[in-house]
């Protein structure tokens, strides 16, 4: 073990020490570390994405949420995760509008350009049902991570409505994150309840409210579900738990982690075959009918592994 791991696994017992005898101070460091992200870095790979977009502002909650968009297609709204901005999802702009789409995006509450210091789940989700509502009729969300459990609440909730979406790397359940993340820090069990206490309070519902596979089965929209088999920020059992919990599509990827799939052409020439996707009643369980090149998706497809933007190794697309 060297230096450095030797420091790590000090500082990991003096925080689990310390927390258990002062829990609510570090409960209170649990609840700042889930409810407020550090403004990201700027994403550099698609700067140009939204060059010639139309930027527009809407009020939530008192704060200026902005959101760009362009197009006058069939209207698409792309939903970044955690510490990230609308840029994150970039990757998705010109092969939507080569493909006749709208495109808008924003930045969620203390995200981005956006105004805010706190993004709790309930206000991340009613900015995105603003957004939605601000825009023509939403024929698809294709969202990111925790953007994409904010996205199921805007629905379940907020009266955001759109004929399909798309989920990429989402969580399963709020309260699974929270502990996660409090324990990887270090918290000690008496801070974690301290912190799950605060969290109630701030949401003004307890954390085992926040569940994305029961809002999935509360919606009515067709879904695809896209997660990596080594994600290590969302593991993969939590999109399986999704993916039980409603008739859906999945495309799940040996390889691509949490951010890398954004940017996989795989994974983006997929969602957009989902969404020409038509209805067709009594003939699949999920009342969904094929393209030829989506079912094409459907088999094990393999992707090069050195290409800068191929990160999906062997995937498959399957039906529930």
């Amino acid at each position: 073990m060297n230096s450095h791991s030797v420091t790590q696994v000090m500082r990991f017992k003096l925080i689990q020490g310390l927390s258990w005898v002062f829990p609510e101070y570090f409960g209170a460091i649990g609840t700042r570390l889930f409810l407020q992200p550090q403004r990201a870095a700027p994403v550099t790979r698609w700067q140009n994405a939204f060059a010639d977009f139309d930027k527009s502002v809407i009020e939530v909650q008192g704060l200026r949420i902005p959101f760009w968009h362009k197009g006058s297609g069939p209207q698409i709204l792309l939903v970044h995760g955690w510490e990230n901005d609308h840029f994150a999802l970039g990757g998705f702009v010109q092969p939507l509008l080569d493909q006749g789409y709208s495109v808008a995006a924003l930045d969620l509450p203390a995200h981005g350009e956006a105004d805010g210091k706190a993004a709790p789940l309930p206000l991340m989700a009613q900015a995105i049902a603003a957004v939605g509502q601000a825009l023509p009729a939403l024929h698809a969300v294709i969202a990111h991570s925790v953007g994409g459990a904010t996205s199921v609440l805007a629905m379940e909730e907020y009266a955001l409505n759109a004929s399909r979406l798309v989920l990429i790397g989402a969580p399963q359940a709020a309260s699974k994150q929270a502990i996660g993340q409090a324990l990887a820090t270090g918290l000690s069990s008496r801070a974690i309840k301290r912190m799950e206490r605060q969290l109630q309070h701030r949401l003004a519902a307890p954390l085992e409210h926040f569940q994305v596979d029961r809002g999935l089965g509360r919606i009515d929209c067709q879904v695809l579900l896209v997660h990596a088999h080594d994600d290590r920020v969302v593991p993969i059992r939590a999109a399986q738990k999704n993916a039980a919990a409603r008739a859906s599509q999945t495309l799940w990827l040996d390889q691509g982690g949490h951010n890398r799939p954004l940017g996989d052409p795989l994974v983006i020439g997929s969602v957009i075959d989902f969404l020409k996707i038509s209805r067709r009643k009594n003939r699949h369980p999920s009342g969904l009918r094929y393209h030829p090149r989506f079912a094409q998706s459907v088999v094990q497809n393999s992707v090069p592994h050195n290409a800068e933007q191929s990160y999906a190794g062997q995937s498959q697309a399957e039906p529930s």
